[in-house]
């Protein structure tokens, strides 16, 4: 089933009787007024008020999550308008929209970016699912057949998920991915969808490689995959980072695809214990933070779930404890940023119960009941 866009209209016009605005998440309801234009636009103030196809998708799952309609419909609009030329239905959206070097405001790079993409899709189908949407759920099946077209790539018989359609397959024959793309609970959910795509094939590859990947128990923004399938540093990000602080967050969330992976990340607990708190950057070859000792607000929510589900509750009070004071500061003074508190969503809102992710990899929110068809 092919959707036309022109089908949307009744979307954005219709008024859910079943649909509670936030349903009581204050931190959405925060989120929201800060960072979501009336006309669907996430905008991330910190850096020249770009948006991204991330932001998009991010502002999708989590207005399914706060069972929030209006505002899903909403980010879906700009997100079709502005990333896919009103074609989101047979496009990819492109990555990044802001002010061109003219001054002029719209689309900077066409190219796609396989997490945003991802995240869209998984935000649609557990939309038509959840809200009972064949038009969700057809859109969100359409841009899963075109990220499985595009942004997958196989290096002998193992499959894995490129960061973009263009970039990461470099000259030499290597590819370079990113393992936070990779969200199990996810993959899961698209292989139950869809057996005979790649998304478990590429699952199965990232848990056998993840000791090759996840050297001194760090997770790395990017790695580099040669021709033999030998896993290597990338030498252009060396670096745990920004990236990577979502590979911990993920694995808590994934239930039994997250339990082997949760021990070989341990290098990371003792580096939290250590400093109080996640660094900025981890230099991956040696497993050693890098010099300084900031730590983003984002990065201390993104551990807590994993350091909950390793068993250290203490050091995750603790670190709760001070993301908390933390917080009340940024507020203050009024300088929340779009990705720390994208972070803190997924985060909080995980382990305040407003959502869950069963065995299958289906969402389960707060305010839909205990088993949806």
């Amino acid at each position: 089933m092919r959707v036309k866009w022109i089908l949307f209209g009744w979307l954005l016009s219709s008024i859910c009787a079943a649909c509670s605005p936030g349903a009581g998440w204050d931190d959405w309801t925060r989120y929201a007024e800060r960072f979501v234009q009336a006309d669907g636009r996430v905008i991330d103030l910190t850096f020249d008020q770009k948006s991204t196809s991330e932001g998009q998708s991010y502002g999708l799952f989590f207005a399914l999550v706060a069972n929030d309609r209006p505002r899903f419909d909403a980010i879906l609009n700009w997100t079709a308008l502005n990333l896919a030329d009103g074609q989101l239905a047979t496009q990819l959206p492109g990555w990044l929209w802001g002010r061109r070097d003219d001054g002029s405001w719209g689309i900077k790079d066409t190219n796609s970016a396989a997490d945003g993409d991802l995240w869209t899709a998984y935000a649609l189908l557990e939309a038509g699912r959840l809200w009972k949407s064949p038009v969700y759920s057809a859109l969100g099946r359409n841009l899963l057949d075109l990220a499985a077209q595009h942004e997958i790539a196989d290096v002998g018989n193992d499959q894995y998920l490129l960061p973009a359609p263009l970039g990461f397959k470099l000259d030499d024959g290597r590819l370079r991915v990113d393992p936070s793309y990779v969200p199990p609970f996810q993959f899961r959910y698209f292989g139950t969808l869809d057996p005979k795509g790649p998304w478990m094939p590429i699952l199965d590859t990232y848990q056998r490689r993840m000791p090759d990947m996840f050297r001194h128990g760090i997770a790395p923004d990017l790695v580099r995959v040669a021709p033999d399938g030998a896993i290597e540093l990338d030498p252009e990000r060396p670096t745990a980072s920004y990236d990577a602080i979502r590979v911990y967050l993920w694995a808590a969330m994934s239930g039994r695809d997250g339990v082997e992976q949760l021990p070989k990340l341990r290098g990371f607990v003792e580096i939290v214990r250590e400093r109080k708190a996640p660094p900025e950057k981890i230099d991956v070859a040696s497993g050693k933070p890098v010099a300084g000792d900031y730590s983003p607000i984002g990065f201390m929510a993104a551990a807590l779930p994993y350091l909950q589900a390793v068993g250290e509750q203490p050091l995750a009070d603790a670190l709760r404890t001070r993301l908390k004071l933390a917080r009340t500061k940024s507020q203050l003074m009024k300088n929340a940023n779009y990705y720390d508190e994208s972070l803190v969503l997924f985060a909080l809102g995980y382990l305040d119960g407003y959502y869950r992710f069963d065995d299958q990899g289906r969402l389960l929110p707060r305010w839909a009941a205990p088993h949806q068809d």
